[in-house]
């Protein structure tokens, strides 16, 4: 339980803006108290605030670079290695041809002439862990079903929301983060005996992150803190927030109020069992 996903960085950025100890952090995300203390060494940078003196905050984009950075760097423990050619064929075949990954592996045998090779079980694992650079979970247009060893396709609508639009129905500006506006949203909410519920709001291009207490996990009060926000950004609301994406949460079921309450275009739902946005 180790292993600290983009999404639970994103996560500790704002369980810090609200002054929770590493110790609740780590009961919160269920991770080892050393796991957590290592985190949030790797992640902290020096900012300035407007009087120019310095303080030490959590970053969760700058965690997420040296983690990507630190495994790209160790490749050769890894089973591919440092074949960056067949990193780079796969890259290719998975995001820009749409092959599944064990099609893309397959291509790549055929092909030969790569220093190493790896099963399809060890790809997915690496796609999992963001160990490329250049994919992710959200480039794969099949995911593996674990239980059964095949594969099932994505579904075409959100699971118990039928009338909610599909992430595949987001437009590529959105996808590959060429247009500020687009934003993903979730709950950090606390293990039992932590009572803070945090709404995170991380927008896709620039990572920068908007953080919201809650009173509880209810549609009513995701409801009430987008209109919060509204209020404080002013101006033209619509042009800050063009799209939403929400996982499959109760409290993010009515999408018509969380339109109309975020000014915005439109909102999406992620698949229920994909890891990354």
């Amino acid at each position: 339980m180790s292993h600290i996903t983009e999404k639970e960085r994103y996560k500790i950025e704002g369980f810090k803006s609200i002054k929770l100890s590493n110790r609740e952090i780590a009961k919160a995300l269920n991770k080892s108290h050393t796991a957590i203390n290592a985190e949030i060494k790797r992640g902290s940078v020096k900012q300035m605030k407007s009087d120019l003196t310095e303080f030490i905050t959590y970053k969760a984009d700058y965690a997420q670079m040296k983690s990507k950075k630190a495994a790209a760097d160790k490749g050769t423990v890894l089973k591919i290695g440092n074949d960056h050619k067949l990193v780079e064929f796969l890259e290719k075949k998975i995001r820009d041809e749409k092959y599944s990954p064990d099609a893309s592996l397959a291509a790549a045998r055929k092909q030969g002439g790569f220093k190493n090779m790896i099963c399809t079980k060890t790809l997915y694992t690496y796609i999992d862990n963001n160990l490329f650079l250049g994919i992710s979970n959200k480039d794969l247009i099949v995911k593996k079903n674990g239980k059964k060893q095949d594969y099932k396709k994505v579904r075409k609508f959100a699971l118990n929301n039928v009338k909610g639009k599909s992430i595949e129905e987001r437009s590529e500006i959105a996808n590959k983060r060429e247009e500020a506006g687009h934003w993903e949203i979730d709950l950090v909410i606390g293990k039992k005996g932590i009572k803070p519920v945090v709404m995170t709001l991380v927008e896709r291009k620039s990572r920068k992150s908007l953080y919201v207490l809650l009173k509880n996990k209810t549609q009513q009060e995701v409801i009430a803190a987008l209109k919060r926000l509204n209020e404080r950004v002013g101006g033209d609301f619509s042009q800050v927030f063009k799209s939403i994406t929400a996982d499959n949460g109760t409290e993010f079921l009515d999408f018509t109020k969380m339109k109309e309450a975020a000014d915005c275009e439109e909102i999406y739902y992620a698949h229920p069992y994909s890891s990354s946005w």
